[in-house]
């Protein structure tokens, strides 16, 4: 089902991390940030890259406590992070699920219950059944509504929605895709869950799909890291996915207090060709390249070059793998908390060699 993507070894957190200290890191104001975790299965046997343990989860809730942040529903999480005039001194955090797997119900439901903190399971009705070993129940996920929970969108059966079928019409392919979406909002709303918030499966969109929801008038959520921001854009915010080797506590820590990074968002399609090294510009809307930028992603650091004033083109290391892959970009900024990243992660997605879609592992 979902995963987080194929990230490279270390995320840029653990590099930054052993030098930041060497850096003279010019004074800046704190900037208004929500963060928004993802998790998948809180379990400590079903497959690692979409999972975390319970304790982890547990040491999760403790360090958003010992930190000082307030857990948002996700609604009001957007809205306070994107508001023009929002509290940049805010520590807030909004916790979400996709897939609706059963230990939501059985590990993660009693903890968040136990703190009253609220959070959001992004649903595939077409697998929700009242005698499923793996998902969860109408009944579960109605008792979770009830004590705060939001149950929200994530397609009708969990489909690659940007694949085409063969010989399908971009017009086919769009009204299949309104389609697939619909029939989610139906059978969820039929249970009494009113949705207006999305989650790509898998993490995947390509601009056409960006459209789709914007018309749709849906919050779209994606798997990309990073933080939400007045300038995020509300088709395809980005959420922290926990799971494998990214759950630890320092790097849990870093996230929680992530910033948006201030740059002009590219509508592009993350699906390369034949350009297997695929290039990224990143735009500063501030016009000034900040210090301490730094690109992670395959092969490990990137090469940073200076294009224009404010503009550095990014250029991987090796080829991307056949799969998602993830370039993650940081800054650190000192702010009144102290040390904080500004982060910023961009999907790409490569085909087989034959150019037939890969598999899920």
């Amino acid at each position: 089902m979902d995963c987080a993507g194929i990230l490279h070894p270390k995320s840029a957190a653990l590099y930054l991390g052993a030098v930041v200290t060497t850096w003279l890191i010019l004074a800046s104001p704190s900037s208004q940030a929500g963060v928004i975790l993802l998790y998948h299965h809180v379990d400590a046997s079903t497959p690692p890259i979409t999972s975390i343990k319970p304790d982890q989860f547990e040491r999760h809730l403790s360090i958003i406590k010992e930190e000082g942040y307030s857990v948002l529903p996700l609604q009001d999480l957007v809205e306070r992070s994107m508001a023009s005039d929002a509290d940049p001194t805010e520590k807030i955090v909004a916790i979400t699920f996709d897939d609706a797997y059963q230990s939501i119900y059985t590990e993660a439901y009693p903890r968040l219950k136990k703190r009253d903190w609220p959070f959001t399971i992004f649903v595939s009705p077409g697998y929700v059944a009242d005698d499923h070993p793996l998902y969860l129940s109408w009944q579960q996920l109605r008792e979770m509504a009830d004590a705060g929970a939001g149950i929200q969108n994530h397609t009708y059966r969990h489909a690659h929605l940007i694949r085409r079928q063969a010989d399908e019409s971009d017009a086919m392919w769009r009204q299949r895709v309104k389609n697939d979406i619909s029939r989610a909002a139906t059978l969820l709303a039929e249970r009494g869950f009113e949705t207006s918030q999305f989650a790509y499966t898998y993490g995947e969109y390509n601009p056409a799909l960006l459209q789709i929801v914007g018309e749709m008038n849906l919050t779209g959520f994606g798997q990309q890291s990073g933080a939400v921001g007045p300038t995020s854009d509300s088709r395809l915010l980005p959420r922290f996915p926990l799971s494998g080797v990214y759950v630890g506590a320092a790097a849990f820590r870093d996230k929680l207090r992530s910033l948006p990074m201030p740059i002009e968002f590219k509508d592009f399609d993350p699906l390369v060709g034949t350009d297997w090294q695929p290039k990224l510009t990143l735009n500063f809307l501030s016009g000034t390249t900040p210090r301490g930028l730094n690109c992670f992603g395959p092969g490990g650091a990137m090469t940073l070059t200076p294009v224009a004033t404010g503009s550095v083109l990014v250029t991987p290391a090796q080829d991307i793998s056949i799969g998602r892959s993830r370039y993650n970009c940081t800054y650190p900024q000192r702010t009144d908390e102290g040390i904080r990243y500004a982060w910023f992660s961009q999907l790409w997605i490569r085909k087989r060699l034959d150019g037939t879609w890969y598999p899920e592992p």
